[in-house]
């Protein structure tokens, strides 16, 4: 008969040990673990400033007296020239066309970002279209009558549109992250490339000359966005990054209101755009997630 020999009382207490010990090892192993900027349980925010591109349009103004289409719009954005004292001045930075925007990793090289995409929109003018509908007689002294898409070229002394105070993309964005490139035992310099998809609502602020009326600044939140987003952000001693994004959405602006003192005017309007923009930022580490009280699970 084969003898079965028991194991030695020493490899017992040995593997016994070992079963007991191998938690806080664990831990430990985790609590010396490098911070990472895409892990679960990071957050970051940034601050920059765009560029943006849009395709031509058609707007419909609507109103008690008119309801007309200008066909085929051309519209710029309107990037301000760099002044220290608007672009540095807290109480000015959100002059020119901003994005502002922070993340939170769910899980690793997962997160939900929150923000704003401040843009502006401005008519071009002389701006050759063509119009189609009607404007009531004596309302508007250059095109009051009824028109089936007849040529005309605007006049922004006469006729203007526009959203200067912002044509503002308050998306809600999936984002997943790419670990690039590390430099440094430490994570010192890091490479992270980023894709996003996002929707969201428009809030717009315009202007409108029309009727020999020009009001300013209406506020409305006029319609929803969605769009995709691309980035490199490069990474500084794991705290602070800089990246460079580039974007392509579409606009759909149902109700904007065009005079503060009448609901019943408003413009619809649909379309493209395309966008990049230079950002700065810092990435923070929140949440303990091993067990360990004290060491976050980077």
């Amino acid at each position: 008969n084969q003898i079965i020999e028991e194991p030695p009382m020493k490899v017992l207490t040995f593997l016994l040990l070992f079963l007991c010990a191998a938690p806080v090892l664990n831990a430990q192993v985790r609590k010396h673990k490098k911070k990472h900027s895409t892990a679960a349980g990071s957050l970051f925010f940034y601050w920059g400033y765009n560029r943006s591109f849009y395709t031509h349009s058609n707007i419909r103004f609507i109103g008690p007296e008119y309801d007309f289409k200008l066909k085929d719009v051309v519209a710029y954005d309107r990037p301000d020239k760099f002044r220290a004292n608007v672009y540095l001045n807290p109480s000015t930075i959100t002059v020119p066309q901003y994005n502002a925007r922070g993340g939170y990793y769910f899980r690793d090289k997962w997160a939900i970002t929150a923000g704003v995409d401040h843009y502006k929109y401005v008519m071009a003018d002389q701006n050759e279209v063509l119009l189609d509908g009607f404007i009531a007689d004596g309302l508007d002294t250059t095109w009051a009558g009824n028109y089936d898409d007849e040529p005309v070229v605007t006049d922004r002394n006469k006729f203007h549109y526009e959203n200067t105070n912002g044509v503002n993309f308050i998306r809600i964005e999936l984002m997943r992250s790419f670990d690039l490139l590390e430099f440094g035992a430490q994570r010192q310099i890091a490479l992270t490339g980023n894709l996003g998809a996002g929707l969201g609502p428009i809030l717009t602020y315009n202007d409108l000359n029309f009727a020999q009326s020009h009001t300013f600044a209406t506020r409305s939140i006029s319609g929803y966005g969605v769009g995709i987003n691309g980035s490199l952000r490069l990474e500084f001693f794991r705290l602070f990054f800089v990246s460079m994004e580039s974007g392509l959405g579409f606009i759909h602006l149902t109700h904007v209101r065009t005079r503060p003192d009448d609901r019943d005017q408003y413009a619809k309007q649909k379309f493209g755009f395309s966008s990049y923009f230079a950002t700065a930022g810092a990435i923070f580490y929140l949440r303990p997630k091993n067990g360990c009280d004290s060491c976050p699970n980077w």
